[in-house]
C-alpha cells in the first residue's frame, strides 16, 4: 500500500524494542517524523549473540546489529550486508551461524573499552539513518521468577519451552539504563514499545533503572504496538488484553496512552495453519476484550495492520510470525499524534510545552 503525507513534521519518535520491532516502527514512520531514534534491548543470550557476549564481556550486540543494518540508508551497501553476514563453519560450532556484526561490536568494545562507542562506530560505518542506542551498557543477565516460585537465569532460559508462566523479571545484577537512551525518551513526542518478544525484548528493556521512570515523566505519548500472535515460551496463555494489562501495570495507571492492536479479517487458512504448526496463535481480540483494554485508560487503535501474507521467513533461531506492515503502522502513529484518533485530547502530545 502506498501512503502519502505532508513533509515530515518537526516531531520525534523513539522506538523501544528488539532488533526487528523497533526498526520496523522507525522505517514505517520515516515519512511522518523528522527525528527518530531506537532504544534497543541488550539482554539476549542466544547462540550467536551469546558467544559474542562471552568473547567480549559485553551486553548483547545482536539486536543492535540487526537494527543498525535495517536502518541503513542503503541496505544493499557493503557494510549493512557485512554486518548481517553469518559464518558458515560447521567444523567450528562456536562460529557456525555467527553474525559478523556481533564480533565487530565485540572487537571494537574491547579495543576502546566503550560499548556504546562501539555501537555508534558500527552505525556510522553502516550509514544508519537514525541513532541506535543500547538501552544499557551493563553486561547483566535477564532473570525471571516463574509462577511456581522457581527462578531462571539468562534470556534463553527465561523463554524456555514447557515451564510455568513468568511472574516477574529482574536483572542480575541490577543496572542503570544508558543516559542518552533516557534522554531520548524524555525528549520524544511519541514513544513506541514493541512489537517483539514480550518478556525477553519488550519488558526486558524496561528492567534497567530509569526507563520506567522516564516513560512516566516524558511529555511523549506512549504507544504499545501489541504483538499479532502469541510466542512459544513466553505468551502462550495470553491474549491482547493480557499483553496490554501487563505493560500498563508495570508503567502505572495513566502512563500507557494507546495500543496498536491488529484485527485481520479473512486471514488465509494456510497462514493460520502454518503459525499453529509452530505453536503460535493469532491474537484476535473481540469487542469485549477491546472494551477491557479501553477500561484501563489505554486507547485501542484498531485496524488491519498486517502485511500481505508471503512465504515463511527462515530466521536464525527464531520463529516467523504474522508481520505488521510498517507503512500502515507509521501512518496510524502519525494520525494518532496529530489528534485524528484522539491522540492529543489528554494533554500529552505536541501541544504540551
Amino acid at each position: 500500500m502506498t501512503h502519502t503525507t505532508r513533509n515530515p513534521q518537526p516531531a520525534t519518535l523513539v522506538a523501544i524494542g528488539g532488533g526487528g520491532g523497533a526498526s520496523q516502527m522507525l522505517l514505517g514512520a520515516a515519512p511522518y517524523f523528522a527525528r527518530r531514534a531506537a532504544v534497543v534491548a541488550v539482554t539476549d543470550t542466544g547462540r550467536s549473540t551469546g558467544v559474542a557476549r562471552a568473547v567480549g564481556h559485553i551486553p548483547a550486540p545482536g539486536d543492535l546489529r540487526a537494527t543498525i543494518a535495517a536502518l541503513a540508508t542503503d541496505r544493499d551497501a557493503l557494510w549493512p550486508r557485512l554486518l548481517e553476514q553469518r559464518f558458515r563453519a560447521p567444523a567450528h560450532p562456536a562460529l557456525d551461524g555467527m553474525a559478523f556484526g556481533n564480533l565487530l561490536i565485540a572487537a571494537l568494545a574491547q579495543l576502546s573499552g566503550d560499548f556504546a562507542g562501539a555501537v555508534a562506530t558500527v552505525a556510522e560505518l553502516a550509514g544508519s539513518a537514525v541513532p541506535v542506542l543500547p538501552v544499557s551498557t551493563a553486561d547483566v543477565q535477564l532473570c525471571a521468577e516463574l509462577a511456581d516460585g522457581s527462578t531462571v537465569r539468562g534470556e534463553v532460559q527465561v523463554r524456555a519451552l514447557g515451564q510455568p508462566p513468568i511472574r516477574r523479571l529482574f536483572l542480575d545484577p541490577p543496572a542503570p539504563a544508558y543516559p542518552p537512551a533516557i534522554e531520548a525518551i524524555l525528549d520524544a513526542d511519541l514513544v513506541t514499545i514493541g512489537p517483539g518478544s514480550f518478556f525477553t525484548s519488550i519488558l526486558a528493556t524496561l528492567q534497567f533503572g530509569g526507563v520506567v521512570e522516564a516513560l512516566r515523566s516524558t511529555r511523549a505519548r506512549v504507544v504499545y504496538v501489541c504483538n499479532s500472535t502469541t510466542q512459544s515460551g513466553q505468551t502462550e496463555r495470553m491474549g491482547a488484553y493480557d499483553h496490554v494489562a501487563r505493560l500498563d501495570e508495570l508503567l502505572g495507571p495513566g502512563h500507557l496512552d494507546a495500543a496498536i492492536i491488529n484485527r485481520s479479517p479473512n486471514l488465509p487458512n494456510d497462514l493460520v495453519e502454518r503459525l499453529a504448526a509452530d505453536g503460535l496463535q493469532i491474537l484476535a481480540p473481540d469487542d469485549t476484550e477491546i472494551a477491557q483494554i479501553a477500561a484501563l485508560g489505554v486507547q485501542p487503535l484498531l485496524d488491519d495492520y498486517s502485511e500481505a501474507p508471503g512465504t515463511a521467513r527462515q530466521l536464525w533461531n527464531k520463529q516467523d510470525t504474522m508481520r505488521y506492515d510498517p507503512a500502515k503502522v507509521g501512518a496510524a502513529l502519525y494520525r494518532y499524534l496529530q489528534g485524528e484518533d484522539g491522540g492529543l485530547d489528554r494533554g500529552r502530545g505536541l501541544d504540551r510545552g
